[in-house]
């Protein structure tokens, strides 16, 4: 028997960067946690559900897996993979890929989850990114992606106000996760400083931890946010 004031979140990406910290912060506030990812590296606590986002079959079979309880109270689209290079060098395989995890992945996620959301009035925090928000060089399909999540946010939050259900989204700059990682191994000395340059942030300290984006998330998702719908946080170090 669980805590019937627990709320249940499903956090997508959650074997690593931000999802792996988001769905800490999650699990210690006595949540009930469902963690989607490729990779059962989810934190100690948090149920492990295996789902490759791109794929529609694996997403509809996992969101039928986290709704036992009846409800899904917050869902955090936080999964997502860069692309990175000249456009000519971009393939067709690396755009659908990137368009399948950054784009229909959270897509289909929500519509698999709605009846859920529904039954618990709850709310959706997407993870887009300043490169959603501001032209970022050499990242076309990352770009092209994480604008489109930024507009489905934003159109979904219009679509679902009357329901009472909230949908937000945060654009995270330069995070010390993996992914920004591969990002600097990639880089080549021609593009070296036109990208550096561009993942640099106005305000000091160094690359954003991934708890500080996931405190963001759980407060977004809370009722303390009760009345925000339709933003896009720009949570960047003055970036966009």
């Amino acid at each position: 028997m669980t805590d019937s004031s627990a709320r249940v979140v499903v956090i997508t990406g959650a074997a690593s960067g931000i999802g792996y910290a988001t769905a800490e912060l999650f699990r210690d506030a006595g949540d009930i946690v469902y963690g989607l990812d490729i990779n059962p590296t989810v934190p100690e606590g948090v149920t492990y559900v295996e789902c490759n986002v791109g794929d529609k079959a694996a997403v509809d079979a996992a969101i039928e897996r986290c709704s036992e309880h009846g409800r899904i109270d917050v869902l955090a689209n936080v999964a997502g993979i860069v692309q990175f290079g000249r456009i000519e060098t971009v393939t067709e395989a690396e755009w659908d890929r990137v368009h399948a995890v950054d784009l229909r992945g959270p897509f289909f996620l929500i519509q698999a989850a709605l009846p859920h959301i529904r039954a618990a009035k709850g709310n959706i925090v997407n993870v887009s990114s300043v490169a959603g928000n501001v032209a970022q060089p050499y990242a076309t399909a990352y770009a092209a992606a994480k604008g489109g999540l930024t507009q489905l946010t934003k159109a979904l939050a219009l679509e679902l106000s009357p329901e009472g259900i909230r949908v937000n989204a945060i654009c995270p700059g330069t995070v010390d996760t993996p992914i920004v990682e591969q990002v600097f191994h990639k880089l080549t000395d021609d593009l070296n400083t036109r990208v550096a340059d561009r993942l640099m942030m106005m305000l000091p300290g160094g690359a954003i931890a991934p708890a500080e984006i996931g405190q963001t998330i759980v407060w977004l998702a809370s009722p303390a946010a009760r009345m925000i719908t339709g933003a896009v946080i720009a949570h960047d170090g003055g970036m966009s």
